[in-house]
């Protein structure tokens, strides 16, 4: 493979995924079948639109426009291979990382999804909970939206679904695998 037609390709996959430089290179090492002198070669000739700081902040940018914790947004940096140093210096430098990411609104449309599948409050708010900073933001959202009634109700759907399969000391350890509130449970069932 010619020089000009690796380069063009390699230009093509990096302006196409902004890959790490780890990544990057590893891709055109298999590519070339291991010629690591054609490889550096390339990879010299794009320095100047290689700037893995800019693509790490663009990342952290969507992964937050999408609702995206810092966990996840750490997990998926690090699963594409940029450096550890590098990300955690951008999020910490422009991020208040003692705040939580999230949104309140996207919370409560989260909150609201879930309760429309009849789940337990306990539930969705495992499912909201990432990080300790989230903690507040999620219990407080999650009493404004999931009144005590949605709880009994939800407790009577789940169980008329399983009372015919199941005794009593089944179905209530199957609710209690489900998030739903022992005490809330006994209230509703004995």
């Amino acid at each position: 493979m010619s020089f000009e037609s690796f380069r063009n390709y390699a230009l093509n996959y990096y302006l196409r995924y902004y890959p790490s430089i780890k990544k990057f290179r590893e891709k055109l090492y298999n590519k070339s079948g291991g010629d690591e002198k054609l490889v550096s070669e390339v990879v010299e000739s794009m320095e100047s639109i290689i700037v893995e700081k800019q693509v790490i902040e663009s990342k952290i940018r969507l992964y937050i426009a999408r609702n995206k914790n810092l966990n996840y947004i750490k997990s998926k940096l690090f699963e594409k291979w940029f450096e550890k140093e590098m990300y955690e210096e951008i999020l910490t430098n422009n991020y208040n990382l003692d705040e939580t990411l999230l949104d309140r609104d996207y919370i409560k449309r989260k909150a609201l999804d879930y309760m429309e599948k009849w789940k337990s409050k306990k539930y969705i708010y495992w499912k909201l909970f990432w990080r300790s900073e989230d903690k507040d933001l999620i219990i407080e959202v999650l009493d404004e939206v999931y009144p005590d009634e949605n709880e009994t109700e939800s407790i009577m759907l789940e169980y008329n679904k399983i009372k015919w399969k199941y005794d009593n000391k089944k179905i209530i350890e199957r609710l209690i695998r489900k998030g739903f509130n022992y005490e809330q449970i006994k209230k509703n069932l004995v």
